[in-house]
């Protein structure tokens, strides 16, 4: 067995229990609010306390969840759960209050919430969108915001969050069309948070990218206009920061640990240090890229 220093920062499978738990409670209370149009406030809280303490208390370990994720069950609840997790991330590197935090991850957790109201043969179809599936699927923001109001949910950077996180800074969103600041920050926010797992799961219609595919991504969307580059900037610098010391697997078959991401640019590509302890500079290796992010459990029966 080979010696890993920075064990500590491998997913593992306590993390992974967490986040099973975490998950079928988001499941249940996603599932009851919609049924009963009532939001059980207690229930919602201590998802959201285990959110915060455990689930992204390490950012390597959140992300490499993510990454990692085989599907199981609702795509909507497991998106649901990630986007949470990232929101208590994001609100920790933002330096926000406690309450604040808490709200954009209740904002993350059920920002698709409308989702469970559209046929899920619509939801989880493979080949492309009809003009009026697509019209079906969009109104997910709209049932989303009432579901939450009829629940008695009232804060406005909350049900902003829900019925704005497809909104774009240059107007080409929905269901408004609005631009720049008159997007909620709870919205802008979780714009990118919803694209960026949207990216790194896999889909019924696409397969999952690397961290750093999707960044390249997002920062073609922040060149564009579409994306606020303040928020989007500020998540893919601490991302980046958190991917440091996370072992992967290089689409050459080596595996080894990053160990160094250039802050210079934006979307930078890693330096990996490999098990033979060989360094191979992903920006300048373009015919490698990252297949994997490795688990604790991958990497042990290697």
């Amino acid at each position: 067995m080979i010696d890993i220093p920075g064990m500590d920062q491998l997913l593992d499978e306590t993390y992974m229990a967490y986040y099973d738990i975490v998950r079928d409670q988001v499941e249940s209370l996603l599932s009851s609010t919609v049924r009963e149009r009532r939001l059980d406030y207690q229930r919602l809280q201590r998802v959201v306390i285990v959110v915060i303490d455990k689930l992204a208390a390490d950012g390597a370990k959140a992300f490499s969840q993510i990454h990692n994720m085989e599907r199981q069950g609702d795509y909507v609840v497991q998106h649901s759960l990630n986007v949470g997790i990232m929101a208590a991330l994001m609100g920790s590197w933002l330096g926000w209050n406690e309450e604040l935090r808490r709200e954009l991850v209740v904002a993350g957790l059920l920002h698709d919430i409308g989702k469970l109201c559209i046929d899920k043969n619509l939801m989880n179809k493979s080949g492309r969108l009809t003009t009026d599936e697509f019209a079906i699927i969009k109104r997910h923001t709209e049932y989303g915001a009432k579901i939450l109001q009829e629940a008695g949910e009232t804060r406005p950077e909350v049900v902003g969050g829900v019925s704005q996180h497809h909104e774009r800074n240059d107007g080409s969103g929905y269901p408004l069309g609005l631009r720049g600041e008159n997007i909620s920050v709870f919205g802008r926010i979780l714009s990118f948070l919803d694209i960026y797992d949207a990216m790194a799961s896999n889909r019924a219609y696409a397969s999952k990218k690397s961290p750093f595919e999707a960044f390249a991504v997002m920062a073609d969307d922040m060149k564009e206009g579409r994306l606020d580059p303040e928020f989007a900037v500020h998540f893919m610098k601490n991302t980046s920061r958190a991917l440091v010391g996370t072992w992967v697997e290089l689409s050459d078959g080596e595996r080894g640990r990053i160990v160094y991401i250039p802050e210079s640019r934006i979307g930078a590509l890693p330096m990996v240090q490999t098990i033979y302890d060989k360094f191979v500079d992903l920006e300048h290796r373009k015919d490698i890229t990252i297949k994997a992010i490795l688990t604790a459990r991958e990497l042990l029966t290697q």
